[in-house]
């Protein structure tokens, strides 16, 4: 009895998930929306085994043979975009060479794909196999189209065979047995006849229309090679603008240097002309009083003359004489003074004009060797410059590629350095079934940091790649030995220590653990809203007045975690409307606010957030940011 009445629920709820298809697709058999909807629908009951839970989304393929059909799915997929709590995503096959792994694969037997080499090839992938026309049971589901009404069979042994499983209740609204099939597929044969001959009717119309289209085809071809040609001239002419638009860009920026040095200089000339001015004033004076003088000694010599002529007049006349003789010394006697006088103003005006002269020479050879000074910094700014560029291009072919982060990890890297070059650096490399992710913060910026930077990837890859030490303690202490002795240092109170700030995390996807050890950076890790701070040790990874082992944390961990791991360079910035640092508490908000976001999409807003924070200050340090959701 109890055996009798499982069957019976069985039975009633196949009935009613058989209504229930019914009732969606109505009568109009296997037409695109048909097939989509199905696919759907029939994805979302099957066990795809203990694999799928690792899978980052729902990938549905089709072998192509009808490129509506993906068009429609792709539609589908923007309203119904999860199956299984997965993100739905289609794709298309041209051939089984290009075929990836997915969940469920459709090919239709018009399409020519030989099924016995499909199978063989998914083998073991625990992938839905879904076909359309072929054989009774020669796949996983098969479709079939009856008196306008889609039908299908499943075949239950293949799909156990392959790790999966169906729901009960769907195999009860499958064809069961071959002779069911077969009735099913003859009364189909019949009804793809009639459509057969209708198809050719409409092949006759298509073969008319066909020709009209390649006529329009070749004027269409003729049209595209014009077109191609017209735009690889446009795009010769667009490489050879943007190269000038370049060359001008770095043009415009050496001149507005070179205008900013040219306006102080103006400036200082212009200075020293108004003192020449004011001199050249003082005089012009003196010039007026000499020639006013000057001017008093005519009229004076006039009255000479005619005291003179006077004189020859009234020889006779002693008392004129002389007060003729004594004016006459009077006279001399002032004449000689003012010529004394003009003398002096001449000596002065040589000597005002010599110093004049001498101020013109000490302008001009200034002027000079600011032109000599600007040409050689100019110089001495393009050497500096490319040198930095091209050790940007030696630090950056020593980080490793991001590539290298396994695809079960999202993640995002912000990473802004302070100059061209970095002190910051991170490294990543996979050994085994584990993966290492490093944050570093060198001593120094710029140039100096990124010395110590490249040291830094140097003995990474000698020490995880070269010496096989995987653990994030021991990894942290071998570097710690390297440094030391690559930089001869010493333990002296005054010394300077060079060395760096360091977090490390190791994930072991086998056991579901994260390893983590720091120098100075910690470890945050969001779990359900909330954060956890994993703190480092406080000491550096270089000589230093506490010289312990690291401490080693493990951390068991759950799907959706994440995790960040940091330089100083974020929370030191300074900005905001008091012009205060950003501060790791704000930092942890920020991070707790946007934990549940596309990892990208937290990178992307994290670099916003810090802009507008900094505002129209400048950038006091390197940053380096890296998020990983496990």
């Amino acid at each position: 009895m109890p055996n009798s009445s499982r069957i019976l629920r069985k039975a009633i709820l196949s009935l009613g998930l058989l209504l229930l298809i019914i009732n969606t697709y109505g009568q109009v058999g296997f037409d695109n929306p048909t097939r989509a909807l199905y696919i759907f629908d029939l994805a979302k009951y099957v066990d795809y085994g203990p694999g799928f839970a690792d899978s980052s989304n729902f990938k549905i393929g089709v072998l192509l043979g009808d490129y509506d059909l993906i068009n429609e799915m792709g539609n589908l997929a923007k309203t119904r975009n999860r199956i299984q709590d997965k993100p739905v995503t289609v794709a298309g096959f041209k051939n089984l060479e290009s075929v990836t792994h997915c969940q469920v694969l459709y090919v239709n037997k018009n399409a020519g794909f030989n099924l016995d080499k499909i199978k063989k090839m998914i083998e073991g992938q625990q992938t839905m196999l879904i076909t359309e026309g072929y054989e009774f049971r020669e796949s996983m589901m098969n479709f079939i189209v009856v008196e306008g009404k889609p039908r299908f069979d499943i075949n239950d042994e293949y799909i156990r065979k392959e790790k999966m499983t169906v729901p009960e209740t769907l195999l009860f609204t499958a064809i069961k047995t071959k002779e069911d099939w077969q009735n099913l597929f003859d009364i189909a044969s019949k009804e793809i006849e009639v459509q057969k001959e209708t198809i050719r009717q409409q092949l006759e119309t298509i073969d008319v229309q066909k020709q009209e289209i390649l006529k329009q085809r070749a004027l269409l071809d003729s049209l595209d090679k014009e077109i191609v040609e017209k735009e690889k001239t446009l795009n010769e002419k667009q490489k050879v603008l943007d190269k000038q638009f370049v060359q001008i860009n770095r043009q415009q920026k050496e001149i507005s240097g070179q205008k900013n040095t040219i306006i102080i200089q103006q400036q200082e000339v212009k200075v020293q002309q108004d003192t020449l001015a004011n001199q050249k004033q003082k005089i012009a004076l003196q010039i007026a009083r000499i020639d006013e003088q000057l001017g008093k000694i005519s009229e004076q010599e006039g009255k000479i003359k005619v005291q003179l002529e006077t004189l020859e007049k009234q020889k006779l006349v002693l008392y004129f004489v002389i007060f003729a003789l004594v004016l006459v010394s009077f006279l001399g006697y002032y004449i000689y003074r003012g010529y004394k006088i003009k003398k002096e103003a001449n000596i002065k005006l040589e000597e005002k004009n010599r110093t004049i002269s001498a101020q013109k020479d000490e302008i001009e050879k200034q002027r000079d060797l600011a032109a000599a000074q600007r040409d050689q910094i100019a110089y001495q700014k393009k050497h500096i410059t490319d040198s930095i560029m091209y050790a940007k291009r030696i630090q950056t072919a020593l980080i490793p590629s991001l590539e290298l982060f396994s695809d079960k990890l999202e993640h995002f890297v912000l990473y802004k350095p302070l100059a061209i070059v970095s002190g910051d650096f991170y490294w990543v490399s996979s050994q085994g079934n584990l993966q290492i992710i490093i944050a570093a913060d060198c001593t120094g910026h710029g140039v100096p940091g990124a010395f110590m930077s490249m040291l830094g990837v140097t003995m990474l890859n000698e020490i995880v790649t070269g010496k096989q030490i995987v653990m994030p303690d021991q990894i942290i202490e071998e570097l710690r030995k390297s440094i030391i002795k690559a930089l001869n240092q010493v333990a002296e109170e005054e010394s300077i220590k060079d060395g760096m700030d360091i977090a490390i995390c190791v994930v072991d996807f086998e056991k579901n653990l994260l390893y983590y050890s720091g120098a100075n950076n910690p470890l945050y890790l969001v779990r359900n809203g909330e954060l956890i701070h994993y703190r480092a040790d406080k000491m550096p990874v270089a000589i230093h007045y506490k010289m312990v082992p690291f401490t080693l944390h493990t951390i068991e961990l759950q799907k959706g975690d994440a995790f960040y791991i940091f330089s100083d360079g974020y929370a030191d910035q300074f900005g905001g409307p008091k012009q205060k640092k950003f501060m790791t508490a704000q930092l942890k908000e920020t991070i707790v606010a946007m934990a549940n976001e596309p990892m990208l999409k937290q990178g992307e807003r994290l670099n916003e957030i810090f802009e507008e924070w900094r505002g129209d200050s400048s950038q006091v340090d390197d940053v380096t940011l890296i998020g990983v959701r496990y």
